[in-house]
């Protein structure tokens, strides 16, 4: 019984992911599988005029045989191999024949596709030569690449720190964009999202297909190996936020990096290498399914170490990146922050709020300085060394039970936004409640009162805030 061109394509699918090359690993991608099948499936309808249809329809080899013939030798068989993905429809034929003479025990031969060199040229980074594609143009130049977690508590600035970075590199927004990719880690991100994979197209030609859908990573590693003597940046915010080490998964064996900045080790991952080989001027780099990270190529993430227990960074893979530390500096913040805005008023000098408490001497050390003032610089401040008097209080008092505050809980300067400090229910609403939910949680003498008590207090009754501190 002859099978339908559907399940005929589903058994030519099953022989060429059966075809291994001598190290066991798959000689054809999902992606190239796609490529070939949508070309045996699709290209014949564009011929004018059409020899044939969905050449799936066909399961006999001498029909075939004598159907291929006449599509070589077709007036537009050259642009039509052009189209689909540079000879891949050439590719495809001579592998379905294959298929269809030797059946599906068989091994596919090595089939060398046809390359067009483009007649429209395209100016500036994405002008190729009319060798790209027969020998790769690329050149390893070697450099130092970054590959650094900025790591610290809420709001100390480390995202503005990876900022700067970018911006001494590459002073052009315009520039700076082409050469960064920015994305965050969180619970439900996974290698797919990061790397790539196959996904659902639906188009014209077919009610649906699939093709490789390259990640983030991806994309800008393939920006990084076209153009290997500019930077290119890779900006993790909240690595530790998700399952870093699966998100990377075979990516991590790559994070080791030599003297000259290339990855110590590469690996065999086909889908990624046969996504970098679609472009010409890549196509000889790739062939043997291997790829490595350039010298070129830098990775800079951030960390809030309060959040560490969301997904712990294990030490071998903290170990391929430095790691530093950013720290709570208040004196760099825009002077707009500085000032004293309406949530931090009262009518006492805080030298009187604080008399007889246990921040009466830290007040006073920052009013010596002249550094007491009713804006967010001290109040965090404050809050920061009460911490360190809780902390002190269970060893020195012999209070096991009052619970430590971890020193990533304390306030950096860049907690808040400006527009947060404007407003007196949005700064309650983000530093109160954190305050209380997560810093002072068993205090048995700080913020001891409801959180709705709190929230009365100091925003319809206008109460002064810093008598939370007392």
């Amino acid at each position: 019984m002859k099978n339908t061109p559907s399940e005929q394509e589903r058994i030519y699918r099953e022989w060429m992911r059966a075809q291994l090359n001598d190290s066991g690993v798959r000689r054809y991608t999902d992606n190239a599988i796609i490529a070939y099948c949508y070309a045996l499936r699709t290209a014949c309808h564009k011929m004018v005029p059409p020899i044939t249809g969905n050449l799936f329809a066909i399961c006999d080899a001498a029909e075939f045989k004598e159907i291929y013939k006449k599509l070589i030798v077709a007036p537009d068989y050259d642009q039509i191999n052009r189209e689909n993905g540079n000879g891949t429809f050439g590719v495809a034929l001579r592998l379905y024949q294959v298929f269809l003479e030797e059946g599906i025990y068989s091994t596919a031969p090595e089939i060398e596709a046809a390359f067009y060199v483009q007649n429209t040229m395209r100016s500036g980074r994405n002008n190729y030569s009319e060798d790209r594609g027969k020998e790769s143009n690329y050149q390893e130049v070697p450099m130092k690449p970054m590959q650094c977690i900025f790591y610290g508590a809420p709001g100390t600035g480390k995202s503005y720190k990876v900022s700067q970075i970018l911006e001494k590199e590459y002073p052009d927004p315009i520039e700076r964009e082409k050469h960064t990719k920015r994305m965050i880690f969180h619970p439900t991100y996974k290698y797919e999202d990061f790397v790539g994979s196959i996904k659902p197209l639906v188009s014209l030609d077919h009610p649906l297909d699939y093709i490789y859908s390259a990640g983030p990573f991806s994309a800008l590693l393939k920006e990084a190996f076209n153009f290997p003597a500019e930077k290119f940046y890779l900006i993790i915010e909240e690595i530790n936020r998700g399952d870093s080490p699966a998100i990377f998964g075979d990516l991590f064996q790559l994070l080791d990096r030599a003297e000259n900045g290339k990855s110590r080790y590469v690996i065999q991952n086909v889908d990624v290498s046969a996504y970098f080989a679609r472009d010409p001027g890549l196509k000889r780099l790739f062939n043997d399914g291997k790829i490595w990270l350039p010298a070129n190529f830098n990775i800079l993430a951030t960390m809030n170490t309060a959040d560490e227990n969301i997904f712990v960074l294990d030490s071998a893979f903290k170990r391929r990146f430095t790691l530093e530390y950013v720290p709570i500096e208040f004196d760099h913040m825009p002077d707009a922050w500085k000032k004293e805005y309406d949530v931090f008023s009262g009518t006492q000098p805080l030298m009187a709020v604080f008399a007889g408490t246990a921040l009466e001497d830290r007040a006073a050390f920052l009013y010596r300085n002249g550094k007491l003032n009713r804006n967010w610089p001290t109040f965090a401040k404050l809050v920061n060394y009460l911490i360190d008097i809780v902390n002190s209080q269970t060893v020195t008092e012999n209070r096991p039970e009052l619970a430590r505050i971890a020193e990533n809980k304390k306030l950096g300067p860049f907690f808040v936004s400006d527009e947060e400090l404007q407003a007196p229910d949005k700064f309650i609403n983000k530093v109160i409640f954190y305050l209380k939910q997560d810093v002072f949680t068993y205090s048995d003498h700080y913020m001891i009162d409801s959180f709705e008590t709190i929230y009365l207090k100091y925003l319809e009754e206008h109460g002064d805030i810093f008598e939370l501190l007392r």
